[in-house]
């Protein structure tokens, strides 16, 4: 068993409690959005689907849903990570009303400055776009938050966790170096964590689904967990290597 420096340890031990707490408090932060969102998460979703055409148009916040014609007066597409999609209308009395948009799909594209749409009003946003058959919802629609945290909860927690315990093995064996386990299992947290994410770009609007993420998760773990597995077996036999050479040798 090789040890390290005295610096090197305490470098060790510095850096796995500031991952562990970090790791923790990750974790612990989605349990609550779980806990606090998804009982109630989808009750504006719910109003707003039941929601009945208003009788007249509303003066101000209704429950009732309102359409009236807007004129694009501009379109703006998201250029960086921290940008947006943007559409500027402006209604038939003349307010101007800026909304975004997660994509620039399937209706923003295809519009321009001088185009009519017909916009949804419910509780004084406007929450939809459509012309020609074709409507958006802007980001001020109302969303299954329940769907989305438990997402993030799928996405978050298995990898948090598994840093954590990571963390605690590797603050429990301070004086040795890393064994081949302890690299895999910070690699395998690591992965289930960026895994996932990049398999919601092909899930599109699945991506959602708790249950379509859950599946994609299983399939991404159980294949990095094979990866972790090759990886340590190799470790271990070429750390094997040289002890085999020895014993050959002294029995020569």
């Amino acid at each position: 068993m090789s040890h390290q420096s005295v610096a090197r340890t305490r470098r060790a031990a510095v850096t796995a409690v500031l991952i562990l707490l970090g790791a923790l408090a990750v974790v612990s932060l989605v349990a609550v959005l779980v806990v606090t969102q998804a009982p109630d998460g989808v009750r504006d979703l719910h109003a707003y689907q039941r929601a009945a055409r208003c009788p007249a148009a509303p003066s101000g916040s209704a429950d009732c849903r309102w359409t009236e014609p807007f004129t694009v007066t501009g379109v703006h597409y998201a250029r960086g990570r921290n940008d947006s999609h943007r559409a500027y209308l402006t209604g038939p009395d003349g307010r101007r009303w800026t909304t975004a948009y997660a994509s620039g799909g399937p209706l923003l594209y295809g519009i321009g400055e001088g185009d009519r749409v017909t916009g949804t009003l419910w509780r004084g946003r406007l929450t939809e776009i459509a012309t020609g058959g074709v409507s958006q919802e802007t980001m001020d629609a109302p969303a299954d938050m329940r769907a989305r945290v438990l997402v993030l909860a799928v996405i978050v927690i298995p990898p948090g966790l598994l840093l954590a315990a990571a963390c605690v093995w590797r603050l429990c064996r301070l004086r040795a170096a890393p064994t081949p386990g302890l690299v895999a299992t910070r690699g395998l947290a690591a992965g289930l964590f960026l895994g996932p994410l990049f398999s919601l770009l092909p899930l599109g609007h699945r991506a959602e689904n708790p249950w379509w993420v859950t599946g994609a998760w299983l399939i991404i773990a159980t294949l990095l967990t094979v990866v972790a597995r090759v990886y340590v077996n190799q470790k271990r036999d070429h750390e094997d290597e040289p002890a085999l050479g020895e014993r050959h040798a002294a029995a020569g």
